[in-house]
This record gives structure tokens, C-alpha cells and sequence, in this order.
């Protein structure tokens, strides 16, 4: 982007009402973002406020850029208060309990009946319907339910995880969606329901591991002795994160440490071969090992800056908003809070560059199917993040072209090992195959791009200019195109060039020291940063469609892995900058910061147990017989020994430990592997999993939509396309390598 046309904030969606009903994270963060983009957002607290305001580091990193009052629903005076701002509203966004509005006369549904404009948009845990709905819904009972907990790096061995990634990316959907509804606003002057969960959005991100072949279980799997995906210790104490996705990456590495490649190739059956050999892997293992430990972390640092490498130091959180990545990247901004003062915390998640003036009328016609049909996109990404945004803006009603090289993209190659990278990522597209070398095949994608309303694009920095397709080529074509662009670091700074994976930004960003309570980096198991980074452009990008049909002269939209994690992150940055440090949200045994927050080993899996309230904590020691005689915890009760409740909870199979729990109403869940996803009863009933047959690679079971929209309901289109010539490939590959697959994910 040019310099004037830098993401900014402000204006965007200047004159959007919005009345938010939230509490904790989910609503409150999707109002957020809208504030930051120049919406007018009001917020609806329960007399007393908030009770994420009993932690003004918490709350401060959701709800910044609001007005905020206090109203008693249940009282006729404070639902009138209610209506009489919803009169004035566009859009309302809550996150109460299901049925919650609707007892208090105030559904959607009621108060769209009398303002057919009128936009509602409801995040949930569990979703509306189905066995759960009504449970308790708080984040880590999510985590367990999701498959969130275990998975690539511990296997079925769980870890407590400290972020709030379930919330956050049902903040991401609910943007997405609402902001697609308000887009068909302005067309054809109806509004809609939009209706997102924790569950349905922690699915989406958890979707990779989740996938797996029809009449198949997703795999359990566990760390593998290959040098392709691990942490390595380095000297003095340090350590890097390690994640190789492909034959460049590896051929880096190897460049980087002074190393033969051994002849891995993911291109070729033969050259895959080499991650089923067990003696290969053992000894390439031993070499990085070996070369790792002859410098520190900060040496292998700059060495990395010199020569590029999918490797990275992992930092603390307070390294990494310390690093000239973060500070020119803007990743923290200064925010004058009314409890905290002056108070850096994470900036705006969707950034938006505009330009002065107002932007000619669009192309999009109202009656096309979808909230966002009328709309094309070009996608020119590859691999997770940015086909993932395009696959959302597809589902949603755009009609998205995936132009690929010959060959397929990079993660098409992949599909004999990990076919959920492309099959996942490009559902619902059509497909062209284009050779940019040629000059005829570069005049064909700029006739597409002139025809387009959005580009979407994740290459390393310069291969766009290298081939004579900048971002100014394709705008001389298209003076209203909106540039949308997905990157690992940013599109400036030092790391900007690097390449960049999910674990690798997970060890860059402080993620990895923080899951692992600060004393050793330990992944987290799935890949939150590329589904999230999806997420988060595809979000971008609407809320850009949105401003633009508001008159504003939108041209491009960034996101980034980095960015997408230090997002998730946004508590433990509001608690450096108050407290100075990083809480330990984990415990020693990354099973849980206390015994209320836990998990516990019963005799046949694992249970999250989560105990937010006296009454909680007093029902968890009832529910297991137990009196306290341990001490008093910081709630002011007696408690007894965390090992006390883990050893009545380890006498019980997961049933009987979760009867005992729920008959004193103790928030509980049972904690499983990805593989056991499809066995949940809320997913089996919301039939939240879907069959989809890809014509080359198979019949897989996919994570389906994340939201639901009343009228212009989402649809997946078809499978992921597939360049013709190089099927026969596919199958031949897929049969070689099939005992290859190695969890070398990112």
C-alpha cells in the first residue's frame, strides 16, 4: 500500500449505530472492532456493569472506544431505555444466554418485528439449539469440547489453555456475519439474524485437526522423532521453534545449520518417502539438535535475519512487544481508559486502508444469492490464511476465483500427506490455473482483477513486483479495487521477509512461553494463528465491502499472523502493561492455574473442571465428599489439596465424575482428543461436522459453516477445485506417501 493509504481507523464505518448486550468477551470484542473502525456502539451493562470489571486489565483490553449504561431489563422502565436505542440503531450484537432476551420480551426476533432494517447478531456457547444449550459456556469448558486441549503436541495428554481463543474468534465470525447482513442492507433494505457460538467458531479454528477421511477417525497424533516440527534448546537456555511445511522450508533450514537436505522433496512420492524412515529421521533429528545447541537463542536470531529461515526464537510476550517487529508494526497502542489511565494495549484488529473522497457506485446487485453475491474475488493466496478468508467470503455468497500456477499452489502439493490444507481452505472456489511467467497469463488475471471487487493475496514481500503484478499494476486496471493481504509479520519491519508458519509466529509472538506458564515454550496443539489470521481477513475484508457501500473509498485491508496472535494475547498484554508481568494462567503442570481451574485425570480420560463462583467451589468439594482441611485459597475458602480433588476425581470414570459435578452444579466438561470431536452430542445434533467429496482426493468429514445468517443463509458450493492434468498425481502420490503423514502442520 502507499504510504497515504496505510491501515487506519476512524472512519470507516463513521455514522453505523450499534447497541451491544455483552459481557465478558465475545460481544463485547465484536462491538470493539466496530468502534475502532468509527462505529457508534453503545454498551448495555447489568445493573453492577460488567462482571469482566472486577479485572480492569481484562476488561479494558475488550472494551475500549464505547459508550456504556447501565439498564435493569427486567424492569419496564429499563426494557423501554432498551427499545428506545434500538429505535436508533443499525445493528445489535449480544451474548447473553439463550433465551435470555427472549424472556425479558426483547428476542431478535421481537425487536426486528417492528424494524425490518434492523440487523441482530447473537454469540452463544453451545449454539440456540441442541443437548447443550442451556449449559454453562465458559471458555475452557469450550476448549475441552472443541478438542482444543490435546492434539499435535501432547497427543491425548491435555494442557490448559490460557487464551481465550474461543471467544475471540466467535467475536471474528460474528463481525463477519453481521457485517455481510448489513452489506445486503444497503441493497435491498431488509436486515437479518446472524447467529454464531463458541463451539461453532473453536471448531473452525480447530478445523485441521478435526478433518479426516469419511469412514475414519482423525488420528491421534503425537510428536514424531523428525526434525520438521519441534522446539530445539539452544545454548544458554534459550530455545527456537522449528516448523517445516515443505521443500523449501526444509532446504533453508538445512542452509541455515550447514547441512545436507538428505533429499526430502515433498513434490515427489519418493522424496516424501523420507518422513516414514525412521533411520532418516533419526539421524537429520540428531544433526539439528547438535547444531542448535552450539549458539543461543538471540545468536540463532540474527542469524535468521541474515538468512531466512521458518525458524524462530521463542521470546516472552514482553520480548516480543519489546522487538522493532511489533513497534513498527503498531501492534500496541497508548488508550486513555477511565479506571487504568493512560495504558498501552493491543490496536485495532481489522485494519483498513482508505483513501480521500467517495468511491463510485459498486457493481454488486441486491438480488444476487448470498449477502455478499454480487461480489467477485480473486484469490491468489495459498497455503491456510488467506484461502481460508476467501473460502469464508465464498460460503457467504461472493463469487471467489482461485487462480493457481501450474501444478496447483503450494498447498495443493501437499495433499498426499495433508490434504486438509487445500481441500479445507479452497472449498466453494472455482478454479483457473495461470502461468504469471507468461505475459498472455498475466494479461488473463488482469482482465479478472478489472472485473473484481477484492484481491486477495499472502506471498513473501516482492514476488508480486518480480512478476510485474503489484499491488499499483493491478490497481492501474481497477482504480477501485480493494487490496486485501494476509502475511506472517506484517508487511514492513525486519521480520516482514521471514518465512512464517503458525508454530514459528506462536514462538516468535510469546505464545509458546506463555502456554507453557512462562518457565519453557510449549505449543499450543492446534493452529489458532492461520485460522485465525483467516478470520481476521475475511472479517477485514467485509467490514471493507461495508464501508465502501457506505460511500468511503476503501482500498486495501491487512492482517497477519502476528498480529492474530498478539489479538489473542490481548489479556496478558493488559496485565504487563498494569502489573508488569504475565500472569501464570496454566499451573506447573500445564493442567490448570488452580485446583477450581483444572483438569483432572479420571479413570478413563480427562475433566475440565471450571469453578467460577463460592458456590461452584463449595459444590465441587460436596460433589466428591470432600470437607477442605487444605487452607483458604484467594476467594477466602477453605480448600482442601488440588491433589485431594484429583484423587477422589481419578477413583471415577469421566460419566460418573461429571454426574457427581453437575448434580452440585459444578461447571464441568469432559476434555478430549480432536479424533473424538465427531462423538459430541451438541455437534452430532447441530450436525456442526459435514461430508464433502473431493474429486481427486476422497470423501472427508469437514467442520461445516460457523454461522448462520436468517435469510441469506451460507452454502458451501462444492469442493475445493482441482487443476485437471495433475490429478492422476494426486492419487498416485496419496497412495505412495500415505504412511508419511507427520503432523508437520502449519
Amino acid at each position: 500500500m502507499a504510504s497515504e493509504d496505510r491501515p487506519s481507523v476512524g472512519n470507516v464505518l463513521s455514522g453505523l449505530r450499534v447497541v451491544e448486550i455483552g459481557q465478558y468477551v465475545a460481544a463485547p470484542l465484536a462491538a470493539t472492532m466496530l468502534a475502532d473502525l468509527g462505529a457508534s456502539v453503545i454498551k448495555v451493562e447489568r445493573p453492577g456493569g460488567d462482571p469482566l470489571r472486577a479485572d480492569a486489565a481484562r476488561f479494558a483490553a475488550w472494551n475500549r472506544g464505547k459508550e456504556t449504561v447501565e439498564l435493569d431489563l427486567r424492569s419496564r422502565a429499563g426494557a423501554d431505555s432498551l427499545l428506545d436505542l434500538v429505535n436508533e440503531a443499525d445493528l445489535v450484537v449480544e451474548n447473553l444466554r439463550p433465551g435470555a432476551l427472549a424472556r425479558l420480551g426483547l428476542a431478535p426476533a421481537a425487536l426486528r418485528a417492528d424494524r425490518p432494517r434492523l440487523v441482530t447478531c447473537s454469540i452463544s456457547a453451545w449454539g440456540s439449539d441442541g443437548p447443550s444449550r442451556d449449559e454453562p459456556g465458559w471458555e475452557p469448558l469450550v476448549h475441552a469440547r472443541a478438542g482444543a486441549q490435546q492434539g499435535l503436541f501432547t497427543g491425548d495428554d491435555p494442557i490448559w489453555l490460557p487464551f481465550p481463543v474461543a471467544s475471540v474468534s466467535a467475536a471474528l465470525v460474528a463481525v463477519l456475519g453481521a457485517g455481510a447482513a448489513l452489506i445486503k442492507r444497503a441493497s435491498t433494505g431488509y436486515g437479518q439474524h446472524v447467529e454464531t457460538s463458541l463451539l461453532d467458531a473453536l471448531l473452525f479454528l480447530n478445523a485441521a485437526a478435526i478433518f479426516h477421511r469419511e469412514g475414519r477417525r482423525p488420528r491421534i497424533v503425537r510428536q514424531t522423532k523428525s526434525p520438521i516440527l519441534r522446539v530445539f534448546d539452544t545454548a544458554g537456555g534459550g530455545a527456537v521453534m522449528v516448523n517445516l511445511s515443505g521443500t523449501e522450508r526444509w532446504r533453508e533450514l538445512c542452509r541455515l545449520l550447514g547441512l545436507d537436505d538428505g533429499g526430502l522433496d515433498y513434490s515427489t512420492p519418493e522424496g516424501l518417502a523420507k518422513l516414514s524412515d525412521r533411520e532418516w529421521n533419526r539421524t537429520r533429528l540428531q544433526q539439528v539438535m547438535e547444531a542448535f545447541g552450539r549458539r543461543t537463542a538471540d545468536e540463532w536470531e540474527t542469524a535468521l535475519l541474515a538468512q531466512p529461515a521458518a525458524v524462530a526464537k521463542c521470546n516472552s510476550l514482553a520480548e516480543w512487544l519489546a522487538s522493532e517487529q511489533a513497534r513498527v508494526d503498531e501492534l500496541v497502542r497508548e488508550v486513555d481508559d477511565p479506571v487504568l489511565g493512560r495504558v498501552p494495549l493491543v490496536g485495532p484488529p481489522v485494519r483498513i486502508a482508505f483513501g480521500p473522497g467517495e468511491r463510485r457506485p459498486g457493481r454488486r446487485h441486491g438480488g444476487e444469492q448470498g449477502a455478499l453475491g454480487g461480489h467477485r474475488i480473486i484469490d491468489l493466496s495459498s497455503f491456510w490464511a488467506g484461502p481460508l478468508a476467501s473460502r469464508l467470503l465464498a460460503e457467504l455468497g461472493a463469487d471467489v476465483v482461485k487462480v493457481e500456477p501450474p501444478g496447483g499452489e503450494g498447498g495443493f502439493q501437499m495433499m498426499p500427506v495433508l490434504p486438509n490444507i487445500y481441500v479445507d481452505a479452497n472449498r466453494s472456489k472455482r478454479g483457473i490455473v495461470l502461468d504469471l511467467k507468461t505475459p498472455e497469463d498475466r494479461v488473463r488475471l488482469l482482465d479478472l482483477v478489472a472485473a473484481s471487487d477484492v484481491v486477495v493475496e499472502n506471498a513473501m514481500a516482492g514476488a508480486w513486483e518480480r512478476l510485474g503484478l503489484s499491488e499499483e499494476e493491478l490497481r492501474a486496471v481497477n482504480p477501485d479495487l480493494i487490496y486485501a493481504r494476509a502475511k506472517g509479520f506484517g508487511v514492513t519491519g525486519p521480520l516482514a521477509r521471514r518465512p512464517s508458519f503458525d508454530y514459528v509466529v506462536q514462538a516468535a509472538t510469546g505464545m509458546e512461553m506463555t502456554q507453557g506458564g512462562g518457565a519453557r515454550p510449549v505449543p499450543v496443539n492446534f493452529t489458532a494463528n492461520d485460522y485465525g489470521t483467516g478470520l481476521l481477513l475475511g472479517a477485514g475484508v467485509v467490514l471493507a465491502l461495508l464501508g465502501r457501500a457506505r460511500g468511503v473509498a476503501v482500498t486495501g485491508v491487512e492482517a497477519s499472523l502476528a498480529l492474530t496472535s498478539t489479538v489473542f494475547q490481548s489479556e496478558d498484554v493488559a496485565a504487563l502493561a498494569v502489573a508488569g508481568a504475565v500472569p501464570d494462567r496454566v499451573g506447573a503442570d500445564l493442567w490448570g492455574p488452580s485446583m477450581w481451574f483444572h483438569l483432572y485425570r479420571a479413570e478413563d480420560g480427562w475433566v475440565t473442571v471450571c469453578c467460577v463462583t463460592d458456590a461452584h467451589r463449595t459444590g465441587l468439594l460436596r460433589a466428591l465428599g470432600l470437607t477442605g482441611g487444605g487452607g483458604v485459597d484467594g476467594d477466602g475458602a477453605t480448600a482442601p489439596l488440588v491433589e485431594e480433588v484429583a484423587d477422589a476425581i481419578g477413583l471415577l470414570t469421566v460419566s460418573a465424575a461429571l454426574a457427581a459435578l453437575r448434580s452440585e452444579n459444578v461447571p464441568a466438561a469432559v476434555s478430549v482428543h480432536p479424533s473424538a470431536v465427531p462423538d459430541d452430542p451438541q455437534v452430532v445434533a447441530r450436525e456442526l461436522l459435514r461430508r464433502y467429496r473431493h474429486p481427486a482426493a476422497g470423501r472427508f468429514v469437514q467442520v461445516g459453516l460457523p454461522l448462520s445468517l436468517s435469510v441469506d443463509a451460507p452454502a458451501v458450493k462444492g469442493p475445493a477445485p482441482t487443476p485437471a492434468p495433475v490429478r492422476r498425481r494426486i492419487k498416485k502420490a496419496a497412495s505412495t506417501a500415505a504412511a508419511s503423514a507427520t503432523g508437520a502442520a502449519g
